[in-house]
């Protein structure tokens, strides 16, 4: 059975001699039919490499290696896929139709594969499109040790923050360059607008995320004040 992912609401959580006191926990039952739904239309690898394979072939025939390199410079940003996972994808969709392999001889180099989408697999690929995406939740290490941050002293945690902050504003600058370079190269492209709408993300979740810092750094720095006051109160 798909992994069931739902969400929990805690409410009146506290500690008292150890022990919890009171959590609550409501789960949404519409969310796990849902999810249990869409995973059942996921590939049975638990996987979407397979059709993120599909969608990369749809742009042009490519190597493995191509399209590697195509997703550290396209969906790189917010899905990566390594050679572990593209050739055995390949291998498969190759075997079950959904990709062509043409191989290609070099001189004096190894024979290169070249796969190319079939109308079998442009078919698939729709189908993928078709069905509503499945929400996954994040691992964020950032947020995990902030939510255990009262362990240690609380510059730690906004010495993780800062950081953070600096590397969402550095990647605003890549967004827009990003978008700036598309639009000067590929204008006139059907896929364009689409294009620009994830990178439009980019640019929403690093001035989201920014945001978010600076506000959770003066938090941060609250802390820490009231922390001074008390150690000096009890120097006195």
């Amino acid at each position: 059975m798909a992994d069931l992912k739902v969400r929990h609401w805690f409410l009146g959580g506290g500690y008292l001699g150890g022990s919890v006191t009171s959590a609550i926990a409501l789960v949404s039952l519409s969310d796990i039919y849902l999810t249990d739904m869409l995973n059942e239309k996921k590939d049975r690898t638990g996987t979407a490499t397979p059709d993120a394979v599909l969608g990369l072939l749809s742009m042009a025939p490519m190597s493995g290696y191509d399209i590697r390199a195509l997703i550290s410079q396209s969906i790189g940003h917010f899905w990566s896929e390594s050679f572990g996972q593209i050739y055995p994808a390949l291998k498969r969709l190759t075997a079950e139709g959904y990709v062509e392999k043409k191989t290609e001889r070099q001189k004096g180099r190894p024979d290169r594969n070249v796969y190319s989408l079939t109308s079998k697999g442009r078919e698939r690929l729709r189908e993928w499109l078709l069905v509503p995406a499945v929400p996954e939740v994040p691992r964020n290490e950032l947020l995990l040790k902030l939510f255990f941050g009262s362990q240690a002293p609380a510059s730690a945690s906004r010495e993780n923050v800062q950081a953070f902050v600096v590397r969402q504003e550095a990647a605003q600058k890549v967004y827009a360059g990003i978008a700036k370079d598309l639009k000067r190269q590929r204008a006139g492209d059907p896929q364009l607008s689409f294009w620009l709408m994830t990178v439009s993300y980019g640019q929403h979740f690093s001035g989201a995320m920014v945001r978010w810092g600076r506000e959770t750094l003066k938090q941060l720095d609250a802390i820490e004040r009231s922390a001074a006051k008390k150690g000096f109160k009890r120097a006195k």
